[in-house]
C-alpha cells in the first residue's frame, strides 16, 4: 500500500513572466488567487492510523505559503520567471525542508489550469499504462478518532467525496470507466449512511453483538446501535486508513482484473481542504 494525504492552501500575488513576449498577456503584470495543494507520502502509523496529522502539515505550510501571500512573485529570489511549473518547484523545495515525504506540489493558477511538480527517478523512461478515472463519487458517514491518551473526538460526520483510478494497458476496454465506477460504488456500499467503527481503538476496546457496539474507554463507554454501524479492522477510521480499505477492495475484484488493471488509487476528501490518496496492487 501506498497512502498519501493532501491539504489546500491559497495565496493572493502579483506576477509577470518576462520570456513570453511582449504581445503575451502575461508579459503584463497581473495577478492571481493561486491554490495550492501539497502532498505527502508516507506509511500510515500504526498506532494513530495517519501519515501524518493534517494540522502539523498546515503549521509548516502556512509558514511557508505565507511568503509569497500578497507579494510580487517576481522579486523573491529563486521566482524571477515565476510560472506555475517554476512556483511548483520552489514550494517543493521549501516545503520538502519543513516536512518529511512531501511528495508533490499541484499549483491552481486559475480555476481551469493548474500544474503538478512529482520528482520521480531521474532517467525513468519505463512505459507508463493507460490511467482510467471515474470521479463525483460519494458517501456519507459518522466516525470519532480515539488518541492514545484516552481522550476521544466527539461523534461527527463528514460528506467524504471519491475519485478513483486504475492503470491498464493501452488497448483496454472501451467500458473500462464504466467497470471502475461499478466496482466503486460496491467497494463504499457498506459505509453510506453508517457510523465507522474502527474495531482496534489505540486505547479500550470494541464490543459488538446483534443489537449494539459498545466503543469501551477507560473513561467512557460509547453505545450505538449496530444496524447504524459497519465496523473497519483497523486502529482508527482516518481518511488514510479509509481511502486504503476502499483501494484493497477495488484491488481484490475480478471485474478490475478482468479488464487487464494492475493498479487502483482512491483520492477521498473529507471536507473541502483535506483528502488522501491510496494504491493497492491489483494480483495477477
Amino acid at each position: 500500500m501506498t497512502t498519501e494525504i493532501t491539504k489546500e492552501f491559497t495565496f493572493e500575488a502579483a506576477h509577470h513572466l518576462p520570456s513570453v513576449g511582449p504581445d503575451h498577456k502575461c508579459s503584463r503584470t497581473h495577478g492571481h488567487l493561486f491554490r495550492v495543494e501539497i502532498t505527502v507520502a508516507g506509511p500510515v502509523d500504526p498506532v494513530m492510523g495517519w501519515v501524518m496529522d493534517f494540522g502539523d502539515l498546515a503549521r509548516a505550510a502556512r509558514e511557508v505559503v505565507a511568503g509569497l501571500d500578497h507579494r510580487f512573485l517576481n522579486d523573491l529570489p529563486g521566482l524571477a520567471n515565476p510560472t506555475s511549473e517554476n512556483l511548483a518547484r520552489y514550494l517543493f523545495d521549501r516545503l520538502s525542508a519543513k516536512v518529511p515525504g512531501v511528495a508533490a506540489i499541484t499549483i491552481h493558477e486559475s480555476p481551469s489550469s493548474r500544474c503538478t511538480y512529482r520528482p520521480g527517478p531521474a532517467g525513468d523512461a519505463t512505459p507508463r499504462p493507460v490511467q482510467v478515472g471515474a470521479s463525483g463519487l460519494a458517501f456519507s458517514a459518522a466516525h470519532l478518532l480515539v488518541a492514545p491518551d484516552g481522550t476521544r473526538e466527539p461523534l461527527h460526520g463528514h460528506d467524504y467525496r471519491m475519485a478513483v483510478s486504475a492503470w491498464i494497458d493501452a488497448g483496454g476496454p472501451a467500458d473500462a470507466d464504466e467497470t471502475l465506477r461499478r466496482c466503486a460504488l460496491r467497494a463504499i456500499a457498506d459505509l453510506e449512511h453508517r457510523v465507522l467503527v474502527a474495531t482496534r481503538p489505540v486505547v479500550g476496546r470494541v464490543d459488538a453483538d446483534a443489537d449494539t457496539v459498545s466503543l469501551v474507554l477507560p473513561g467512557e463507554t460509547v453505545t450505538l446501535p449496530r444496524r447504524d454501524c459497519t465496523l473497519i479492522e483497523a486502529a482508527s477510521t482516518a481518511t488514510e486508513i479509509l481511502a486504503g480499505l476502499v483501494a484493497r477492495r477495488m484491488a481484490a475484484m475480478d471485474d478490475l482484473r478482468a479488464i487487464g488493471a494492475t493498479r487502483v488509487e482512491v483520492v477521498l476528501l473529507e471536507g473541502l481542504e483535506a483528502s488522501a490518496r491510496a494504491t493497492a496492487p491489483i494480483a495477477d
